[in-house]
């Protein structure tokens, strides 16, 4: 699987004399940012010797990133890593992020639907007291009046 990625920032800090962190907010070929992040080995100047991904997913990635810099884009191929450590292939996790996506979709139309019903019983009830109201003013009520003799 090739991907293509667009570094828009680095930033790095210093946990110790030896230790630091580095995180990167890149950008895919279609244009979605993540943060990537990684824990680097310093050397007595500060610079960074290595790095290693949190995620291990990531490891092709951490490597390619440390060699490059902010602006910069660059194509990787993670077939070959994927393999040698049996990840799934992301079309696997596309399915699952699809199910989760027409689930959300099932509570909105719920809400939708109970808008609809609580708008449909106003509606009728309205058109009840409007029907009322002109039935009752196109029969007037007849009054009985009592005359004295």
């Amino acid at each position: 699987m090739k991907k293509t990625f667009t570094i828009h920032s680095v930033t790095r800090s210093t946990i110790s004399p030896e230790k630091g962190s580095i995180s990167w907010q890149v950008s895919d070929e279609f244009g979605r940012e993540r943060k990537v992040s990684g824990v680097t080995t310093l050397d007595r100047d500060g610079r960074i010797n290595s790095a290693r991904s949190i995620y291990k997913r990531e490891e092709p990635l951490v490597a390619e990133l440390l060699l490059r810099n902010k602006g910069e884009t660059f194509t990787i191929d993670f077939t070959a890593f994927n393999e040698a450590n049996a990840f799934m292939s992301r079309e696997a996790y596309a399915n699952l992020q699809r199910y989760e996506r027409l689930s959300s979709l099932g509570h909105r139309v719920w809400r939708v639907l109970a808008v609809v019903g609580v708008v449909a019983v106003l509606w009728l009830g309205w058109t009840l007291l409007v029907s009322m109201n002109a039935l009752s003013l196109s029969h007037p009520q007849q009054t009985r009046t009592h005359e004295l003799p």
